[in-house]
């Protein structure tokens, strides 16, 4: 059902969000290089005791993709799903991306960090009708140091996704302690992709101070 969706509607540009369609990467691999989903992203960092528990992101998509999944596996009450139909968007449109790092890449003072697994996997409708999705990147990683410098990039090196960071990119939580100091910024990167060659992708940074 979501291949025969996009195969009718690879033509449209919408807005901009992406993620079942890692699913077809294999499939339509022949395509053009050029994106067919488009998200829109914000990370949270959470913060507990002296540590990066994890990071939490939230995608939302373009209009068409968002319309294909509540097709698929509504419908929706009040912008909410039920716990099953959560399940089977999870099963079905979603954990395949762990072929693909979930489209993420982390790096502590450096030091790239495996993202094989991911918790507290949501779904759900915002108030303007888009397709949300959140889920938890942990990570367990000490605060102990001067400085701690996380960089988070999400991309597609497909190319059939496009996604870039919002406005508000990036906050931190902190778990029953004092807040943090800390600062961020958004960069642009060149990336060298093999089969594509160069693209520009976003990096979040966020540096912790002691």
């Amino acid at each position: 059902m979501i291949a025969r969706a996009f195969t009718e509607f690879t033509i449209l540009r919408l807005k901009k969000p992406a993620v079942a369609v890692a699913l077809l990467v294999a499939a339509f691999a022949s395509l053009a290089a050029h994106p067919h989903v488009w998200i829109d992203g914000f990370v949270e960092v959470r913060v507990d005791d002296s540590r990066i528990a994890a990071v939490r992101a939230h995608w939302t998509f373009d209009p068409f993709f968002s319309e294909m999944i509540v097709l698929d596996f509504g419908p929706v009450s009040n912008g909410t799903f039920t716990d099953r139909q959560i399940e089977a968007i999870r099963r079905n449109a979603f954990d395949n991306l762990r072929h693909y790092s979930y489209f993420t890449s982390l790096e502590i003072n450096g030091r790239k960090i495996p993202v094989e697994q991911v918790e507290r996997f949501r779904a759900s409708i915002t108030e303007e009708g888009f397709l949300r999705y959140s889920f938890d990147i942990p990570i367990n990683a000490s605060l102990s140091g001067q400085s701690t410098t996380v960089r988070i990039a999400m991309y597609d090196e497909s190319y059939f996704t496009d996604i870039v960071f919002e406005r508000n990119y990036a906050r931190v939580l902190t778990e029953g302690i004092a807040p943090r100091r800390y600062r961020k910024r958004l960069l642009s990167e060149q990336h060298i992709i093999p089969v594509w060659g160069p693209v520009t992708r976003e990096v979040v940074e966020i540096v912790f101070e002691n």
